[in-house]
């Protein structure tokens, strides 16, 4: 574990180059809806995905659907860190012996990839729960609208007690209205904590086990077996995963981390997976630091990584950068495959 040409703080080509190749996290519910997939030309492809809709479509003369796209190739994501001000702090601290502060080094090539990954799980769950992504980072702030017609998003479902209508008769509106875009609903994405009201709630507790089981809660097993049966949503997923937004220097100087969900609390998104395909892809594409790169792009696989780890030092002042990169969207399939609803409990 040596330093590269004797640079403090420049790890050698194999250990960064084998940074940023394993992108899904088991864990994370929303990998499944959206595989990652890595493309040597992000536009062409995001076009082609976008204007087939995957819908099928009869074999005659077709006409290619139009896509928004001035935003698509704006998905770029990157991190640097100061390599030589982490390695100060190390030998201030008694880490002098060169392995130690190799390991330490690695250790911060595989937190900054982990950055931008997660900036990419953001962006997932921002398209489930609204329909869009936005872009407020490296000097942009901009929307990406992937055509999600509004009357999808603007959904409520009302688990309180005082609802206009029963929980039952709301999900089949919300079924209805899909049916009525050639979509069949096949899941749904929420926190915990709603599928757990709806296991409480009066009307879908008599629905399940009759009117004389009012009050007797619902076991996961049975709702999810009822939602299948009468609505054929049979994947239902929750998400309460959360993430810190760049931690910041609180008056006493200590680090103060604004801890964020992924997937927000208050809303619930119905979707449709129709022709038994995925809900979309989490496309990667080049970023333009792969053709500027200090090292040369070559891993013992032969494939480029997700995640583009990147050093360079200067000499005025003499500082060492390393810096994460990559250029990601999300590919919804079809616009009509989201139904967004927000999350109530009018009081009885």
């Amino acid at each position: 574990m040596e330093f590269f040409q004797d640079v403090l703080g420049i790890v050698s080509e194999p250990d960064l180059l084998a940074t940023g190749f394993t992108v899904a996290r088991p864990n994370d519910p929303t990998d499944g809806l959206f595989e990652d997939e890595a493309t040597d030309n992000l536009m062409a492809r995001w076009e082609f995905i976008a204007s087939e809709y995957q819908i099928p479509e009869m074999a005659q003369k077709s006409v290619r659907v139009p896509i928004d796209s001035k935003s698509v190739e704006k998905g770029l994501i990157k991190v640097k860190r100061n390599t030589s001000e982490l390695l100060y702090e190390l030998t201030k601290r008694g880490v002098t012996a060169e392995r130690d502060l190799y390991r330490y080094v690695m250790d911060d090539v595989t937190a900054l990839a982990n950055q931008v990954i997660t900036r990419t799980k953001v962006a997932k769950n921002e398209l489930l729960a609204t329909g869009q992504v936005t872009i407020k980072e490296n000097g942009l702030d901009l929307t990406v609208d992937y055509g999600v017609p509004a009357a999808h998003k603007g959904l409520t479902l009302d688990l309180g007690a005082g609802a206009a209508k029963d929980v039952t008769a709301q999900l089949q509106d919300i079924a209805d209205l899909a049916s009525d875009a050639g979509v069949q609903l096949t899941g749904m994405v929420c926190a915990r904590s709603t599928v757990s009201k709806m296991r409480q709630n009066a009307s879908i507790q008599k629905a399940i086990n009759g009117v004389s089981m009012e009050g007797v809660l619902v076991t996961n097993d049975q709702l999810e077996s009822f939602l299948s049966s009468e609505f054929g949503i049979g994947q239902v997923i929750t998400n309460d995963l959360m993430y810190s937004k760049p931690r910041t220097l609180g008056s006493d100087g200590r680090p103060v981390t604004d801890k964020v969900r992924y997937f927000p609390k208050t809303a619930c998104t119905f979707f449709g997976t129709g022709n038994g395909m995925r809900l979309g892809i989490g496309l990667w594409g080049t970023p333009p630091e792969e053709q500027i790169a200090s090292f040369e792009q070559v891993s013992p696989s032969g494939e480029n990584p997700y995640v583009y780890m990147t050093q360079w030092a200067e000499k005025d002042p003499a500082v060492v950068w390393t810096k994460a990169s990559g250029l990601f969207m999300p590919v919804l399939f079809n616009p009509d495959s989201l139904y967004i609803a927000t999350v109530t409990e009018t009081a009885g």
